[in-house]
């Protein structure tokens, strides 16, 4: 998967031209800087060295050699010459956002948040300086400030597409999916192929319910990039929507292939491969999901339909055991999807039936009960309750069941929008009444 940092705005290492100062010193810095504009690092260092070497206290030495390191990738190294020319002179701008591109690329968010903040301080106009604070906010999951950083950006560069990608992401966590969908359009209004901002489009068009339009924006994606996991991976969950199989499972896999690491392509493949009934593959996904995901369901804070769901994981698992008829296990998993998402009603849903499968008709009211409290609108909960009524009225001969079991076979009829259903529920009142159970 490409790394994130390629979203960041390649700071431009602003190099200090000072003036001739006399002597051989000037001369090695001038000499450095001439290797440096032909791409010749490590003559430029050479040349860097020795004029640091003829003067300790030489700022524009080490700003330079600094430089060249982080164009080298030697962020430590980049780190202590940038460091170095601050002690000397805290007042330049650009040490600071070079050192803050230093500590970025290292994973040192803080540092670089930090030494971003000076920048902007000591220069006001500092536009990518921003750019890169919206970034850094964002994966520190501070969303104001990202978008308050980028509203600076903007201010002074309505070009900035990273001001525009990074405002839209904080919008999205955010929940605003309105906002970042126009930040998202026009960040690719400037750069077209902006492959990240082509998935985020895609994600949004699914929340939105246009299916379709999500998969055109996550194959513009790939199309972009090849390699794009992501893109591929929730173009997969797309055509799972609009029930094709045969692309989805392609997607997965690819998605799989290019990232194993992420949890939720497994979690899609094995919901694939449950609606297929191919329930040992499903296992094999819901396992592998599990073990990959945090061993609870608070990961985030930030809005995402698509983030990380331990609970429907154990709860889609618990459906394949059921189709392999390993009750026990799925009854335990559906246990653990209601622990981890207590106000599912989804969750109890599918625990109630499965605890009516397997004869433990007192905890399955409970739960099913539950599934109604928190949602009184879910067909399903009336549906299996209807079976457990019936159930009732068998095993003890207390026809009063039978009335209990229509009641809520009719509320199936005034919710329920699947014609499948619907036709059970009505087969089932019709066989209540044609046996006298019911009027």
């Amino acid at each position: 998967m490409k790394s994130t940092i390629s979203l960041i705005t390649a700071i431009a290492f602003s190099l200090i031209f000072l003036a001739a100062c006399g002597g051989s010193t000037a001369d090695y810095l001038r000499q450095g800087d001439t290797y440096y504009d032909q791409g010749q690092f490590v003559e430029a260092i050479a040349e860097y060295t020795k004029a640091i070497e003829s003067n300790p206290n030489y700022v524009a030495a080490y700003t330079h050699r600094g430089a060249v390191y982080n164009a080298r990738a030697e962020w430590d190294l980049a780190i202590a010459d940038l460091s170095k020319a601050i002690q000397l002179d805290p007042s330049q701008a650009d040490d600071y956002q070079n050192r803050a591109f230093a500590y970025l690329a290292k994973g040192q968010f803080d540092q670089a948040i930090s030494d971003l903040v000076r920048t902007v301080e000591l220069n006001p106009k500092a536009t990518l300086a921003y750019a890169n604070l919206s970034w850094l906010y964002v994966h520190k999951g501070q969303y104001d400030r990202a978008i308050e950083a980028a509203d600076k950006a903007l201010s002074l560069d309505p070009r900035v597409y990273d001001a525009y990608f990074n405002r839209g992401t904080a919008y999205y966590a955010k929940g605003d999916t309105k906002k970042a969908l126009a930040d998202m359009n026009a960040a690719i209004g400037i750069i077209p192929n902006l492959a990240p901002a082509h998935t985020y489009l895609g994600k949004i068009y699914i929340y939105n319910d246009n299916i379709t339009g999500a998969v055109d924006e996550f194959s513009s994606a790939i199309n972009i990039d090849p390699d794009l996991a992501e893109a591929y991976k929730l173009r997969g969950f797309a055509y799972i929507a609009l029930k094709n199989s045969s692309n989805a499972l392609a997607d997965l896999n690819r998605a799989i292939e290019l990232d194993d690491s992420d949890s939720m392509a497994y979690y899609y493949r094995g919901h694939l491969n449950n609606s297929n009934q191919q329930f040992d593959q499903a296992l094999g996904d819901f396992n592998k999901a599990i073990a990959l995901s945090p061993t609870d369901n608070a990961t985030s804070t930030a809005f995402d339909p698509f983030r990380t769901d331990p609970g429907g994981m154990y709860l889609e698992r618990a459906i394949a055991y059921r189709g392999k008829q390993q009750l026990t296990q799925a009854v335990a998993d559906a246990k653990k999807a209601v622990q981890l998402e207590p106000n599912s009603a989804t969750a109890y849903v599918t625990l109630g039936e499965l605890l009516i499968i397997n004869s433990q008709l007192d905890d399955a009211f409970h739960a099913i009960n539950q599934a109604i409290a928190l949602d009184p609108n879910i067909p399903e909960a009336y549906f299996n309750r209807a079976v457990a009524w019936e159930i009732m009225a068998q095993t003890s001969k207390d026809m009063s069941y039978y009335d209990q079991s229509a009641a809520d076979l009719r509320k199936v009829l005034q919710l329920s929008k699947d014609p499948d259903m619907i036709e059970q529920a009505n087969q089932g009142l019709r066989n209540m009444q044609s046996h006298g159970y019911i009027d």
